[in-house]
């Protein structure tokens, strides 16, 4: 008998190997499946970390547009970044408290540093040649990370936004129907111009029309064809326009352009003429008080320079009640002090209007000394003077306000506001004193080439407007006796007037509710109103009619 022996001991041996070996990679295998099992985790934490983070950034930003919008300006880093109440962030906490809480916004400087006021970057529009805005960057940040077990990190969002304005005050000319010259005497317009209508431009010789800087416009522009009812002026002359002279070129100069809105979007679309509510019916509400029984808009409440001003000044037949407002608190004889800056009504006759209209005048410089000896503070520089005095029976009139001894303006710059019509009579913000107007060089000199300087040589024009149902101009020479007389005997002198003009207009054409189409108005040239005979004087006027 043969016997065979197997290698028992080399096959188990084999046997094992390949179970440490099958071991090792199902280990290996799990190792791997666990850390990308973590890694999914760790991302998947972190991405909803940071979606929360990004959720409160953008909370920041709903707060940051609210108070913008409740402001209708640029607000400073307190005003954006008190009290904002950082939202709950379900599975996580927020993580080194920013400074003064967990959300924080800021304003920034042109560098992107943190400041207490954010400043004003100048950029240029690319739809709207020769225009400006100012624009303001505000930075929201939160950092957060999960409220309980998880992964040890934290993460942080900032985010960025702009807030841009764009002065109306920087064109010399914004119309919001359209804008006529048509056969003006010599003028010489040296700042933007726009219309969000047709643009009518014709000089009436040579020279007669220029403009120095860009001229934009909505719908059309003629430079050669009569404007509508141009036919009712009394100096018309059919088909005689010659087009306006542009010291650049009008390639160079004219555009058309999108529309502008001059307010936002949000006062034309709350304007509702078919409700009960007396405050949407237009524009001319920002000049008027609010109707105390109805709800008044927001879109019209934040502009309205009722709301705005500082001071308000009421008269109401032989009464005068001085008010502060917005931060100004006014004694006795505070108000007493400033109420003596105005003088009793007078009567004058409006040759334009055809009719007597009474008169309160406005000492703009004792106006201005009150208000320093009274000690006034906290005063904003805007004040908003209105009459309401009922017209009829004993008081028949129309009433209005005017502003003379408006030579020098309280330190800080003055804006008037009204819903009456305004007369501004005399120098206004040249350093003219007393009747020294000579002394403003585009006066004394005259101003043929709109080069000689609009203020007393070492006086600073400082920030004003005027802004009223209507706005009529009166030089140095005016004289209420002479209201009524014939033109001739009214004659003007050279008068400077420095200062922004906001009024409403009447275009060519206008249809009212009621009545007859009005014919031609005068267009530009009749805005604002002249009522005497400037023959051989000049009106300089340097500022922005809106």
């Amino acid at each position: 008998m043969t016997t065979t022996s197997r290698p028992r001991g080399n096959i188990l041996m084999v046997t094992l190997i390949m179970i440490v070996m099958i071991s090792a990679f199902v280990l290996a295998a799990m190792n791997v499946t666990g850390h990308t099992a973590r890694l999914t985790d760790r991302s998947r934490d972190y991405a909803a970390a940071q979606s929360a983070a990004e959720g409160a950034v953008e909370y920041g930003f709903g707060i940051w547009k609210t108070r913008i919008a409740a402001r209708n300006r640029a607000i400073t880093t307190a005003e954006a970044g008190t009290a904002l109440g950082a939202p709950a962030l379900p599975g996580f906490i927020y993580a080194d408290a920013l400074e003064d809480g967990p959300l924080k916004i800021d304003g920034l400087d042109e560098y992107g540093a943190p400041v207490a006021n954010p400043v004003a970057v100048t950029v240029s529009l690319a739809s709207y040649p020769g225009w400006a805005g100012r624009s303001y960057t505000y930075r929201a940040r939160a950092k957060v990370q999960m409220a309980t077990g998880g992964y040890d990190f934290r993460v942080g969002v900032q985010r960025q936004f702009q807030y841009s304005e764009v002065p109306l005050f920087q064109a010399m000319f914004f119309f919001e129907d359209n804008l006529e010259f048509y056969r003006p005497a010599e003028i010489i317009v040296g700042g933007l111009v726009h219309t969000n209508a047709t643009a009518y431009l014709s000089g009436s010789d040579a020279g007669s029309l220029t403009f120095q800087d860009q001229v934009s416009y909505v719908t059309a522009y003629t430079a050669t064809a009569d404007p509508p009812f141009s036919d009712q002026w009394s100096g018309w002359v059919a088909n005689s326009e010659l087009p306006p002279i542009y010291t650049q070129g009008e390639t160079s100069q004219l555009h058309q352009v999108p529309r502008m809105e001059p307010l936002g979007n949000e006062p034309s679309a709350a304007i509702n003429t078919t409700d009960a509510n007396p405050n949407n019916d237009g524009m001319h509400e920002l000049i008027e008080p609010p109707n105390a029984g109805y709800a008044d808009p927001p879109e019209f409440a934040k502009r309205r320079m009722f709301n705005k001003a500082g001071i308000r000044i009421n008269i109401n037949s032989g009464t005068v009640t001085v008010t502060g407002q917005n931060g100004v608190t006014l004694t006795g004889t505070q108000q007493t002090q400033l109420a003596a800056a105005l003088t009793a009504k007078t009567t004058i006759y409006d040759q334009r209007e055809g009719k007597n209209v009474d008169v309160t005048s406005l000492d703009v410089g004792q106006f201005g000394s009150a208000l320093s000896a009274a000690g006034v503070s906290n005063f904003n520089n805007v004040l908003y003077i209105n009459d309401t005095t009922p017209v009829g029976g004993a008081t028949p009139n129309p009433s209005a306000v005017r502003l003379i001894n408006g030579g020098v303006l309280p330190t800080g710059g003055l804006t008037v506001a009204s819903e009456n019509a305004v007369y501004i009579q005399g120098d206004y913000n040249t350093g003219t004193v007393g009747t020294n107007s000579n002394a403003v060089p585009a006066n004394g000199l005259g101003n043929p080439d709109n080069t000689a300087s609009p203020v007393v040589p070492g006086y600073t024009s400082q920030p004003s407007a005027v802004i009223g149902d209507a706005v009529m101009l009166l030089s140095n020479n005016w004289q209420d006796a002479n209201s009524s007389i014939d033109l001739t005997a009214r004659t003007a002198t050279s008068t400077t007037f420095n200062t922004a003009i906001v009024s409403g207009f009447m275009p060519s054409g206008y249809q009212p509710a009621s009545g007859a189409q009005y014919g031609y108005s005068g267009g530009a040239i009749n805005f604002p109103r002249f009522l005497e005979n400037w023959g051989g004087q000049y009106c300089t006027y340097y500022g922005s009619m809106v």
